[in-house]
């Protein structure tokens, strides 16, 4: 019986000899534990492998190296620059363009949001300028987007740099091709409050949530500075708590949204806590919040649109409301 004998050996080594052997076994368990995890680790790891986008820019950036006086290929490659937010390396590719007068509208409108993107806001200005003079001769200048797009962005650099009255002119120019632009609303709304036109803000601001009634809280935060003013503290506390509540505090904004259900606000709070109730999927509750609501106001676009999404049928009462837009 080999085994029983080796057991009996080993039973009657000498202590140290016998700790020797354990030392042994401890350290061979080791290099196998290291052994494997090594081989695991080799088996395991892959090269990162290039992502569709480093391989569209390695195609384009080989086709301008081999011929500069590829525009159709420049054009690409500045826009996918600006696309992965390289937007140094897509000026350069844009201004390339412009140099060799080819594309120089959209050169320089993607140009200019490049300038937008790195906040020089003047480099920014002129070539929106740039596109204005082009666009605004064109005969679908009534409804082009790079000419909205230009209007759109005078109008923020004009914001930034704290000029109200030149943003509002550019952002009306702007919601004049497209009127349910819910950006362009919410930005001439935080102009005239700048400008100290609280009723026109706040008209702007309300049709920018008609449109987009959740996932943003600017038009809510300025809405708030707006009510504010005009010493209407229900409304203020409303557009806070939609604001909270957009910004994730779900908890703070019922609590405060639950105190304005019989109050001047009460059509607000009550759609505010559709919203909410709809954000945590519970239609239902959503439902009939936005039902509360419709039936205090049966006009109200925002009850109408958000009892639809919660399942529920706009009740025959209701009433058709105006399309929103700044004035």
């Amino acid at each position: 019986m080999p085994f029983m004998s080796r057991v009996t050996s080993l039973t009657s080594m000498p202590e140290k000899e016998l700790n020797r052997w354990i030392r042994r076994i401890a350290l061979l368990f080791v290099v196998l534990l290291v052994a494997f995890v090594a081989f695991y680790a080799v088996d395991r790891f892959r090269m990162p492998q290039p992502t569709i986008i480093d391989k569209q820019l390695a195609t384009l950036e080989d086709a301008v190296r081999a011929n500069p006086a590829d525009t159709v290929s420049r054009g690409k490659l500045a826009d996918l620059y600006y696309a992965d937010k390289r937007f140094q390396d897509a000026i350069t590719q844009y201004t390339a363009l412009i140099d060799v007068k080819s594309d120089v509208e959209l050169a320089s409108l993607g140009r200019a949001n490049c300038y937008m993107q790195l906040k020089q806001y003047d480099q920014a200005a002129t070539d929106f300028q740039v596109v204005i003079k082009i666009a605004a001769t064109g005969e679908m200048a009534n409804v082009d987007p790079n000419l909205e797009s230009a209007y759109y962005n005078l109008g923020l650099v004009a914001l930034a740099k704290n000029d109200p009255k030149v943003a509002i002119d550019n952002l009306n120019l702007a919601l004049k091709i497209t009127r349910t632009d819910a950006d362009a609303l919410n930005a001439i709304g935080q102009a005239y409050l700048a400008d100290n036109q609280l009723d026109k803000a706040i008209e702007s601001l309300r049709g920018a949530i008609a449109l987009v009634p959740a996932g943003w809280a600017d038009p809510y935060q300025t809405m708030a500075k707006a009510y504010t003013a005009q010493a209407k503290p229900e409304l203020a506390t409303w557009a806070n708590a939609m604001a909270m509540l957009e910004s994730g505090d779900w908890s703070g904004a019922e609590s405060q949204l639950n105190t304005l259900t019989s109050g001047p606000a009460k059509v607000e709070a009550m759609i505010g806590l559709g919203i909410l109730y709809e954000q945590k999927g519970d239609l239902g509750t959503a439902g009939s919040w936005y039902s509360k609501a419709l039936a205090a106001d049966p006009s109200n676009i925002v009850a109408q649109m958000g009892l639809k999404r919660a399942g529920g049928t706009v009740p025959s009462n209701a009433l058709p409301s105006a399309t929103p837009g700044a004035s």
